[in-house]
């Protein structure tokens, strides 16, 4: 009798948010809601490829001249125009010979890379905010770094104080995970001025900022998104970045993302760049080319970058509308002060499990929601069931 050599692998665990969207799909329910799915929908409830994007690949297919490969670190011009957009002209002008750009399988991607060199030079552990995007734990355990817990979240709002506080106590070189904008999550960010405080506690306690930029432009706009950050780049601190540009130019299924390290000196950068260098080239050698392509023109071609950046602004105002939309009807200001896809309504597990069974309305247990999952047609519908649990 034949043994499979793969008897004993033991059965994972179903991805949560992937899962839920199996479930939601197998329902046959016609008034069924998705508020789990991590897109960005429109009114009709579609995941859009965006105008500039499309005229971006139209250019590419007339000009296009060959499918080589692309660098280990990735196309030279997209890594540009992605530091100009993430720091600014101006700062990634003066900051850039001592930041290292690398193209990465979207923000996913960056943020592993970024953790399997962390591992190899510094150990860990790394400390990631409650709660947290919930594939960062496994990016992070899976790259063999220890992975810990600080304190973000109270209740309904961003708690300072706490996450203050427990920063303050974290041995030097401790590697910090921080959501730039639209913390996913619960929505709740840092003020302008918390933020600032956050930078010098960094600087005073030498800690590590490992920021996951993946909704630039979806919060309050493409400056404002990136300027804590920025702020923490002025202030000398060495950090990494993870950029995403699934949300905000709508390339999911191209995975396009990029990894900044930012070292104390261009010399430190040289050796940086080597080490990471070779982690890629022994991983997927070197990333694909088409999203990064389309990225570039649009946000180098000035009329496909007026074009990108008005549609950029009508997919941010879709979330404000919906996020108010539902917040005033069910009296919760406080979600209604969040920022981006995600928060939290305050149901418990057993709640959300009745709005599964009973209304066909879908979200994690932990009761985040993406308001894209709402449009005019059904967020009477979801307001009701909601009251009703």
């Amino acid at each position: 009798m034949y043994m499979s050599l793969f008897e004993k692998v033991p059965l994972a665990p179903p991805d949560p948010i992937l899962g839920l969207t199996h479930a939601f799909l197998q329902d046959k329910r016609k008034g069924k809601v998705n508020l789990g799915v991590g897109l960005y929908k429109d009114e009709q409830l579609k995941t859009p490829i965006l105008q500039a994007v499309k005229k971006a690949e139209a250019q590419l297919l007339q000009t296009e001249k060959s499918k080589e490969y692309l660098p280990i670190d990735g196309d030279g011009v997209y890594l540009e125009e992605t530091g100009a957009l993430v720091f600014g002209k101006t700062l990634w002008s003066q900051e850039r010979k001592r930041i290292a750009p690398f193209q990465t399988l979207g923000g996913t991607g960056a943020l592993k890379v970024g953790a399997t060199f962390l591992q190899e030079e510094l150990k860990g552990p790394v400390w990631l905010p409650t709660p947290t995007w919930p594939n960062h734990r496994g990016v992070f355990t899976s790259a063999h770094l220890k992975v810990e817990a600080y304190p973000y979240y109270d209740s309904s709002r961003f708690d300072f104080e706490k996450m203050g506080s427990f920063l303050q106590k974290l041995p030097p070189k401790s590697i910090v995970l921080l959501h730039a904008c639209c913390h996913n999550p619960t929505g709740c960010d840092p003020t302008e001025e918390e933020w600032k405080k956050l930078g010098a506690l960094f600087c005073k306690y030498q800690l590590i900022p490992f920021f996951d930029l993946a909704y630039q432009g979806l919060g309050e706009g493409l400056e404002e998104d990136a300027a804590p950050l920025r702020h923490f780049l002025t202030s000398g601190l060495e950090m990494l970045v993870a950029v995403s540009h699934s949300k905000n130019l709508s390339l999911y299924a191209e995975r396009v993302g990029v990894l900044f390290v930012v070292s104390a000196s261009e010399a430190i950068k040289t050796a940086v760049v080597s080490r990471i260098k070779q982690l890629i080239r022994t991983n997927y050698s070197n990333p694909p080319l088409h999203g990064a392509k389309v990225a570039a023109l649009v946000l180098g071609d000035k009329n496909l970058r007026k074009l990108w950046e008005e549609e950029l602004f009508t997919m941010k105002n879709r979330l404000v509308e919906m996020r108010t939309l539902l917040a005033k009807r069910l009296s919760h200001p406080s979600f209604q002060q969040g920022k981006g896809m995600f928060g939290f309504l305050g149901l418990s597990p057993s709640q959300v499990a009745r709005l599964m069974t009973e209304y066909g309305i879908y979200m994690p247990s932990d009761g985040r929601i993406n308001v894209c999952g709402l449009n005019a047609n059904n967020v009477d519908y979801v307001v009701d069931a909601i009251n009703h649990v």
